[in-house]
This record gives C-alpha cells, structure tokens and sequence, in this order.
C-alpha cells in the first residue's frame, strides 16, 4: 500500500487544494474587524490640525478638552487646512443629474 502511487497523488492533490481552499473558505466566515479611519480635524480656536479617529459627534479637543474640533480639509489653492463638511455629508455619494 505505501508504495502505489495512486495513494501519493490523491494525498498531494488533497493537501493543495486544502491549502488553496481552506484560507478562502474560512475568511468569508470570519467576521471582520471593522477599522475606523483616521481623519483630519482642525481646532476652531487655534486652527491646530490632528489626526484622530472618526467618530460623530468629533473627539474633544486632545491638550484642553474642549469640543473645538470640526472635520478639516486641505485647500491645495490655498496650501492650508479649512474646515469642511461633516463626515456624513463626506461620505454620502453626489446626486447624479438625469437628462
């Protein structure tokens, strides 16, 4: 038995598709980690920029606690920070115009 070769291919077929098979199979299962990015925010007093973790409503402000940060985005015209829309109005997709 342990010299048909019949037994050795059926043995490495099985263990590469194992291999090819299982990692696809038991990542759809696994839940994911969902991940909050990170996004600009700019102070209201002292327009200091900070890179912190979204969240709704915005962090407090990281040195004096106070809730002066608003979302930021970069004026490349200007080449500096601005304050901008709030995350959801940043993620909600454009209206597309029909004709």
């Amino acid at each position: 038995m342990r010299r048909d070769p019949r037994l050795w291919v059926f043995l490495a077929a099985t263990v590469l598709a194992a291999w090819l098979l299982v990692p696809r199979v038991v990542g759809r299962w696994s839940p994911g980690r969902a991940v909050a990015a990170d996004i600009d925010y700019i102070c209201r007093e002292t327009q200091e920029v900070f890179r912190l973790p979204a969240s709704s409503p915005p962090p407090p402000h990281p040195q004096t606690g106070r809730a002066t940060l608003v979302p930021a985005v970069y004026d490349p015209a200007k080449q500096a920070w601005r304050p901008g829309p709030p995350p959801e109005l940043r993620q909600r997709r454009p209206a597309t115009t029909t004709r």
